[in-house]
């Protein structure tokens, strides 16, 4: 009967299944190192001050623009570690449409060339570990709204 039984089914599922049991138990005790893993942001303690970035773009032609970042209570690093400490600094992540086009590390930075048309530009603060900067007023994020005329500029 026994032998009917494994003829009819593989024992290779069964120890598929088996081990990926044991892997999903074991992975947050390895993954957490003793600790409670890291959250997707980096949430400032509501004692330091959040930071804000104001974008403002320049139009140098071709669909190119300069982008200033104002900021105010960040500091602009190159440094970028595994585990950041919950403090306002880093670099800031630039998508046009939704989709990331570049990483600033200082608080100027060129994008482009950009198709004529209105796009939106998302800059959003990032600690240096690469997760977003949340303070107590929310994602610490700036928009610009631009419009790339047709034909050159």
């Amino acid at each position: 009967m026994l032998r009917n039984l494994l003829s009819r089914t593989s024992i290779v599922p069964c120890f598929i299944a088996l081990l990926l049991g044991t892997l999903v138990v074991a992975a947050p005790i390895v993954n957490a190192k003793g600790r409670p893993p890291r959250t997707v942001f980096l949430i400032l303690p509501d004692a330091v001050t959040p930071p804000t970035v104001n974008v403002q773009a320049e139009a140098i032609g071709g669909g190119h623009y300069h982008l200033y970042l104002e900021t105010e209570a960040f500091m602009f690093t190159e440094v970028c570690v595994a585990e950041a400490e919950a403090v306002p600094i880093g670099h800031a992540h630039i998508h046009v449409n939704g989709k990331k086009v570049a990483s600033a590390f200082f608080p100027v930075i060129n994008i482009g060339p950009l198709d004529a048309g209105t796009h939106v530009i998302d800059v959003v603060l990032r600690g240096q570990d690469h997760r977003p900067i949340v303070g107590r007023d929310g994602l610490a994020q700036g928009l610009v709204h631009i419009t790339v005329p047709v034909g050159p500029a």
